[in-house]
């Protein structure tokens, strides 16, 4: 389509870390230059209280004597450099080692250590650094226990378990539930529990009055912090009701606008709704339609592919009782008789979507694309009936589609081909293989969808050939 940006040259000519490389410049003269070797320490699983010790080199490697500056530690306490070259100046051709141990802190401990040195191309070269602390780790499971809402004079049951995490054996020593309106039944203690392993704790909510209930969940054990603690709630007073719907329910693509609708919800008690909590949690792969914003009601949501998609709706009374989720479904359908999406998975890499009418030749006028076919800009078929045209309705460059080209009723007699143009100079080196997807929609039923690799730089790939009055899509 249109050309990068010079951002995006600049990523590719110049590199970028976040892409996991960089970009050294050639030596130029005489110059200090840096080795470092080996570049990753591994100190493996040791005990609370054991210390490991491992060593790496620096080596002048240039013609000229290399100048080591600062050499410093970014991580836990966990690792502690006891021995380094820092401040000092290493002859070509030398090296000096560094020592740096590691005692666990943590289940997992990670860092690095940079070097700061005269090397042009490497200023500052790193050494990465990670141990496993083999130490009992209490974990619940949930972290917290919600039993959400209970009618006076009913019971509820509920369970969480206690969860090894560590790499030493975990002592449970005792555990207690400690608030009114909940019972346990606590396993035999003290425990003792092996890596990954489990120890369950039933946990029963019988709520005697209209209240919100809260406890906690204590339990002593070998762990380094000692006590540890889990959540439990559970409330009695009534929950909200959430109400939700759309309008219309069945929409035409990228045409009609939607509105979510949830001002009917309520609380069986009188309170107040205090918040809407709106999220769609299901799309159609490649749509990139999201949610306006809004309260109870949500205006102006308009489908950008063909398929369902669906709402919840969670509301909340004044008192912070939260409803259960309540669901709507929108289908979208398509709006013209002849309808082609594209989508793709790599952003950044844009990919063009191409239809060629009968036997004309790309990028001509028998080609809709962005260039052309914006607004029905190309006359096909009968001469000034636009009802025949074709009309790219949604061009992407910088993200991954979905494009869109249809035509409202396509001339009797008539054969279409799919393409998809990989836009010259959209792929940087690093991208690779992009994952395309085509659907191809006759008189609203799909009668085509496939997936490809495309890895070409300004590779045009045909996809499908449509014959209109057979009502048929063939792959190519």
């Amino acid at each position: 389509m249109r050309p990068p940006s010079p951002a995006l040259l600049a990523l590719a000519l110049l590199g970028c870390s976040d892409y996991g490389y960089q970009k050294v410049k050639p030596l130029v003269g005489d110059q200090p230059a840096i080795e470092v070797s080996p570049t990753h320490l591994d100190f493996g699983g040791l005990q609370r209280g054991e210390v490991g010790t491992q060593t790496f080199t620096i080596a002048s490697v240039g013609d000229v004597a290399l100048d080591i500056g600062e050499i410093r530690l970014r991580g836990p306490d966990a690792f502690t450099v006891i021995e380094a070259p820092a401040f000092s100046t290493l002859a070509p051709g030398t090296s000096a080692e560094v020592t740096v141990t590691y005692s666990p802190s943590n289940t997992g401990d990670s860092g690095e250590i940079i070097i700061a040195n005269s090397d042009p191309s490497l200023p500052e070269a790193l050494v990465t650094l990670n141990g496993i602390g083999l130490i009992p780790l209490l974990q619940f499971d949930p972290p917290q226990l919600d039993f959400g809402y209970v009618p006076v004079g009913d019971t509820a049951d509920g369970t969480i378990d206690l969860v090894n995490g560590g790499g030493a054996p975990l002592v449970i020593d005792s555990a207690l539930v400690l608030g009114e309106g909940f019972t346990s039944s606590l396993p035999t203690l003290p425990a003792t529990l092996a890596p990954n392993e489990r120890l369950t704790v039933e946990v029963g909510f019988a709520p005697v009055v209209e209240a919100r209930y809260q406890a906690e969940l204590w339990v002593e054990s070998n762990t380094p912090a000692g006590a540890s603690r889990a959540a439990i709630q559970g409330t009695s007073i009534d929950q909200p009701v959430a109400v939700c719907d759309a309008t219309p329910r069945e929409a035409y693509a990228l045409i009609d606008s939607v509105t979510w609708l949830g001002s009917g919800s309520y609380d069986p008690s009188g309170e107040a709704i205090a918040a809407y909590e709106w999220s769609l949690i299901e799309r159609p792969a490649g749509s990139r339609a999201a949610l306006p914003s809004g309260d109870a009601d949500l205006y102006g949501f308009v489908p950008d592919m063909v398929g369902d998609y669906v709402a919840e709706l969670i509301v909340q009374n004044a008192s912070g009782v939260s409803s259960e989720p309540c669901y709507a479904t929108v289908t979208a359908v398509p709006s013209q008789d002849l309808w082609v999406e594209l989508y793709w998975v790599t952003d950044q890499d844009d990919m063009d979507l191409h239809l060629v009418n009968g036997s004309g030749a790309l990028t001509s006028g028998d080609d809709c694309y962005y260039a052309n076919c914006v607004g029905r800009g190309l006359d096909w078929g009968e001469l000034g009936n636009a009802d025949d045209d074709p009309s790219l309705d949604i061009d992407d460059i910088p993200g991954t589609g979905p494009e869109n080209i249809n035509i409202r009723e396509p001339a009797e007699g008539s054969s279409f081909t799919v393409y998809v143009h990989d836009y010259t100079g959209s792929t940087p080196d690093f991208y690779g293989d992009n994952e395309v997807t085509v659907n191809v929609y006759l008189s609203g039923v799909l009668e085509f969808t496939d997936t490809r690799m495309i890895d070409g730089d300004g590779d045009y790939v045909p996809f499908a050939r449509v014959n209109w009055d057979a009502q048929t899509v063939s792959p190519l």
